[in-house]
C-alpha cells in the first residue's frame, strides 16, 4: 500500500476521534505512517494495530515476534498485541494516551492536548519521551510538510456575527410600546429592558425609546468527505444541489472527490 493510499484510508478516522479528544488529526496521520510504515507493518495488517501497543483489545491480541532487552541482551521474544476491529480504535488508545497521560503522570502528554501548531504538538510528543528516537518530531514533521496533512486538520464552522448600531425611536403622540414593537418587530418586553421602563404603559411624546437589534450571524458549514460520499450524497443531505457545492467549493472534476476534504455548504 502506498503512502497516499493508507493516508486516505485513515483520514476520516483520525479526524473524527482527533476531534473528539482535541489532538491534530495531521499529528495523528503522521505518526500512523511512521510507526505502522504506511499500513505494512505486521500488527497494522493483522490487527490494525498502528502504534505498537501491547495488551488485547475486547480479549483480541496477536503474538508477534518483538526484541527485548533482558538481562544485558537483546533476545527476540513473543509478546501479545492489541488487535483492533478498525484503524478507529486504534487511533483513539493513542488519543486517551495523550488525554489520560501515564499511570505516574496522568498529565504527561498534557502539552499535546489543544494544541493547533503542528511542529510543538511533533516536539512536545517527543519530549514527553513517546519515542527514543532523537529525531522523531523531525520525522513526523516532515511526513506533515511533504504530505500536505494539515489540510485534514478540522476548523470549526466560521460564524460571523456582526451587530447593527442600536436605533432610537422618538415616541409620537399616540404611540404606545404595542404599536412601537410592531412596528420594529420586537416585543414589549424587549423594550422595557432594553430601556429600563418601570411602567410599559406610561410613555410620552418626545421619549427616545431604543430599539434592539438582533444579532444577525452567518454560519459558514464545512462538511468533511468519508469513505463513500459522493457530491450527490452530500447535496441531499444539505439539501442543496451538486452545481451549488462545485461553485462553492471550485471543484473541478465533480466525480473526484477524497476522504477528508471540507466542503463548503
Amino acid at each position: 500500500m502506498s503512502r497516499e493510499t493508507f493516508i486516505k484510508e485513515i483520514a476520516a478516522a483520525a479526524q473524527s476521534v482527533g476531534e473528539k479528544y482535541n489532538v491534530l488529526p495531521s499529528v495523528i496521520i503522521a505518526q500512523a505512517c511512521l510507526e505502522s510504515a504506511n499500513g505494512e507493518s505486521g500488527l497494522a495488517k493483522k490487527g490494525h494495530n498502528l502504534f505498537g501497543v501491547k495488551g488485547s483489545y475486547k480479549g483480541q491480541s496477536i503474538e508477534m515476534d518483538t526484541r527485548e532487552y533482558i538481562k544485558g541482551k537483546w533476545l527476540t521474544v513473543k509478546a501479545k498485541f492489541k488487535k483492533y476491529p478498525s484503524w478507529k480504535e486504534s487511533i483513539t488508545d493513542l488519543c486517551e494516551l495523550y488525554k489520560n497521560g501515564v499511570s505516574w503522570d496522568r498529565n504527561h502528554y498534557k502539552a499535546v492536548i489543544g494544541e493547533k501548531d503542528y511542529k510543538k504538538a511533533c516536539q512536545a510528543i517527543q519530549k514527553a519521551g513517546y519515542a527514543t528516537d532523537p529525531n522523531y518530531a523531525k520525522k513526523l514533521i516532515s511526513i506533515i510538510e511533504e504530505e500536505k496533512l494539515t489540510k485534514y486538520d478540522v476548523n470549526k464552522p466560521q460564524t460571523n456575527a456582526t451587530k447593527t448600531t442600536t436605533k432610537t425611536y422618538i415616541v409620537k403622540k399616540g404611540d404606545t410600546l404595542t404599536k412601537i414593537a410592531k412596528m420594529y418587530k420586537t416585543t414589549v418586553n424587549d423594550l422595557v429592558k432594553e430601556n429600563n421602563i418601570k411602567n410599559p404603559n406610561l410613555i410620552y411624546p418626545g421619549q427616545k425609546i431604543k430599539i434592539p437589534e438582533t444579532t444577525k450571524t452567518t454560519t459558514i458549514k464545512t462538511y468533511i468527505v468519508k469513505n463513500g460520499d459522493t457530491l450527490t450524497k452530500i447535496a441531499k443531505m444539505y439539501k442543496t444541489t451538486v452545481n451549488d457545492l462545485v461553485k462553492k467549493n471550485n471543484i473541478k472534476n465533480q466525480n473526484l472527490i477524497y476522504p477528508g476534504q471540507k466542503i463548503k455548504i
